[in-house]
């Protein structure tokens, strides 16, 4: 039965072409389509600020916001961060560790689907657009320090920046009277060699602070 079913497929493939199987086996990209109010922008001297972009900020915020009160200021906040610094000495104080890792990676989960539901207003999606984010966010959490809030937000925004003013030739503009330098930082204005950049400069950063700009403290770290 399974080589008659590969064979159909295969004969439904050489006669239609793409017509009939690219629907139900092909990576098909979707449109979401913005809701009205999320049409427009707001101009800004010789600026123009999309709803869309602004929601996305707003809606990163009030994540980190919630994120940052619930780790922080509720038992199980206290008890995620417990167990994180020492999962054994949780357990013995009476943590229902499996709990809380269950709990954490329903966090991670939501999280992830909110992330997925802004980046569907930038533009199409599919089954592989997470993976033009994936190097980013290890380095974002890299760069930050492992388990620091902080760290991620601080790191996300640096990274960002850095992507940015190195990928648009803003860095060459600065120094206009040094060809070597002006020439090296030209070839790197492009939106991938950008990160070819900004990646190297994380590798010498990381040999500096291996332990990322806000790291673990405590007898745990130094153990």
């Amino acid at each position: 039965s399974t080589a008659i079913a590969a064979v159909g497929g295969r004969v439904l493939a050489q006669t239609y072409a793409l017509a009939v199987t690219q629907p139900w086996f092909g990576a098909q990209n979707k449109d979401v389509t913005a809701p009205r109010w999320l049409g427009g922008g707001i101009p800004v001297g010789s600026l123009f600020l999309p709803n869309t972009r602004l929601f996305i900020i707003a809606l990163t915020v009030f994540c980190i916001l919630g994120l940052y009160f619930f780790l922080q200021r509720t038992r199980w906040g206290l008890r995620i961060r417990a167990v994180t610094q020492n999962r054994a000495m949780s357990a013995c104080v009476g943590i229902p560790t499996q709990k809380v890792d269950a709990l954490t990676f329903a966090i991670g989960s939501g999280l992830a689907g909110v992330a997925g539901v802004a980046v569907s207003l930038l533009g199409s999606v599919g089954p592989n657009t997470g993976q033009n984010y994936i190097v980013d966010t290890f380095m974002v959490v890299v760069v930050g320090g492992v388990g620091k809030l902080l760290g991620s937000i601080v790191a996300a925004l640096g990274i960002g920046i850095a992507n940015f003013v190195i990928g648009s030739g803003t860095l060459a503009l600065i120094f206009p009277n040094v060809p070597i330098l002006t020439d090296t930082l030209n070839f790197f204005a492009t939106t991938s060699m950008a990160k070819v950049m900004v990646f190297a400069l994380i590798v010498a950063f990381l040999q500096v602070r291996p332990r990322g700009l806000f790291p673990e403290k405590g007898r745990m770290v130094d153990a």
